[in-house]
């Protein structure tokens, strides 16, 4: 695995205290502290109530230890979730889009059925590439979420 393919996308990030420092911090502490250079980049859309960001893990050991343990994970009390950059999961790639993801209405709005919860709850139908719930701008859930299967 090169280098180019150990990137982490955070996602669903407070606007509020989010800053490279506490991202890099929760990432080594995530990994046992193995990660010694963790360059989070911080993207924030006017437009988005919520931000993202992206960070290169150089160690693989260190890279698959994150994707573990920050696939959903709380942050300034909010549920965020983290996935390895995949390039099939991109917007304009609306074809593998629609042959894998699932729809999931009434899902329960409490803090409980969060998406790690839905995860364990999909995972019987077949290996997962995501979970995405939707929230509002206070990161409450809209009740309503999207499964990415890793097959049709």
């Amino acid at each position: 695995m090169s280098n180019q393919d150990r990137y982490l996308y955070l996602y669903d990030l407070p606007k509020e205290n989010t800053s490279s420092n506490k991202i890099a911090m929760i990432i080594k502490e995530k990994t046992g502290g193995h990660v010694l250079e963790v360059r989070p980049q911080i993207r924030r859309d006017l437009n988005k109530p919520f931000c993202t960001a992206i960070v290169s893990i150089s160690d693989n050991d260190a890279f698959q230890k994150a994707c573990k343990e920050m696939k959903y994970f709380k942050y300034e009390e909010c549920w965020c979730r983290a996935l390895p950059f995949d390039n099939l999961l991109q917007g304009s790639n609306q074809q593998k889009l629609i042959d894998h993801n699932v729809f999931i209405a009434k899902i329960p709005k409490d803090d409980e059925h969060n998406a790690q919860w839905l995860d364990n709850y999909c995972s019987k139908f077949g290996d997962i590439k995501s979970i995405k719930i939707s929230l509002g701008s206070d990161h409450t859930s809209r009740g309503y979420g999207f499964v990415c299967f890793q097959e049709p």
